[in-house]
């Protein structure tokens, strides 16, 4: 499995558990079949940017950090600068966008819109975004032609 996708399952997972240790994130890892060790995880937690936060109990425990206004920022450029057209169906966006752009904008969107996010599948000039609810893709429409405008 690439960095990428396993670094995609940790924000899901860190979402959607309370991850209290490395050792936890391992063990729920391995449980959905994604083969890792706990020096990949480690440099994972280090990329990713992971930070610990107390949870209403006051433990310790890991969360994504907040959106990071880099990204956003970074988002915001490069959707203006490379936009061809967007569609929704369902609960599904598409975004087409120049050539060689859309790899990069596709992760963009996965770091700054985790909500609600089921996936996101992009390849050179196309970005499909899965969304959890129908109400969740037409807000994800506005946000893109928020940005646009």
């Amino acid at each position: 499995m690439r960095k990428q996708e396993r670094q995609r399952f940790i924000s899901k997972i860190i979402r959607e558990n309370e991850v209290f240790k490395q050792e936890d994130l391992v063990a729920l890892l391995i449980e959905k079949n994604i083969p890792v060790t706990q020096a990949t995880v480690s440099r994972d937690i280090k990329e990713m940017k992971l930070i610990k936060v107390l949870n209403e109990n006051g433990i310790l425990k890991y969360e994504l950090p907040q959106n990071d206004n880099s990204a956003s920022g970074r988002l915001n450029k490069l959707l203006k600068k490379s936009f061809i057209d967007l569609k929704r169906m369902d609960k599904m966006v598409s975004i087409i966008t120049k050539p060689g752009s859309g790899f990069a904008l596709g992760g963009l969107i996965e770091t700054v819109y985790p909500e609600f996010l089921f996936t996101v599948m992009a390849n050179d000039d196309k970005i499909l975004i899965f969304m959890e609810t129908e109400e969740a893709a037409s807000d994800m429409e506005d946000k893109i032609y928020g940005i646009l405008k």
